[in-house]
Formats: structure tokens, C-alpha cells, sequence
């Protein structure tokens, strides 16, 4: 079952996140922007682009709430790679 959130340091933008038992899933608007799967003691982590400044500074909060070991650089790293062990 899916519960949705928003961002707990910017509640009014325009983003939510999905959460789906082992998955969490960043949208910005309509668009999927990161996807994070933890599974057998693996995270891994899609990003599918950073597109504007906003999303870029709505990753960097998503980030901090959700796997604040990584920024938005890793995000720009790994984008259009699928997922990838982070």
C-alpha cells in the first residue's frame, strides 16, 4: 500500500513522496524524479534528472529527509543510469 508525504522542511511545494514498502519514490509534479529501493542490505538509487533550479533545491530536501549521506552532485552523477548501488 502507498502512502504519500510531502517534503517535512518544505511542505508547500509542489513535490510529494510516494512510499511503497521498501521504496520510496521523489515526484516533482508529475515527473519521478528519484527513486530509492532498499533490498537485501543494498540501497539503490535512480535519478532521472535534476531539470530546474527548483527540482534541484526539492532534491536537495528530499536528500536531506531520506539518505542524507548523499547530495545533489551524486544525483547529477548518476542520472539516466538507472539504478545504481549508493
Amino acid at each position: 500500500m502507498t502512502r504519500t508525504t510531502h517534503l517535512k522542511a518544505h511542505p508547500s511545494c509542489q513535490c510529494k513522496i510516494n512510499i511503497d514498502g521498501n521504496r520510496i519514490d521523489f515526484i516533482s509534479y508529475t515527473t519521478r524524479v528519484i527513486s530509492i529501493i532498499v533490498e537485501n542490505g543494498k540501497r539503490l538509487v535512480e535519478c532521472t534528472g535534476t531539470y530546474s533550479r527548483t527540482t534541484a533545491k526539492q532534491i536537495t530536501y528530499f536528500l536531506r529527509e531520506y539518505a542524507p549521506d548523499l547530495c545533489l552532485e551524486d544525483m547529477k552523477k548518476i542520472q539516466g543510469e538507472g539504478f545504481v548501488v549508493c
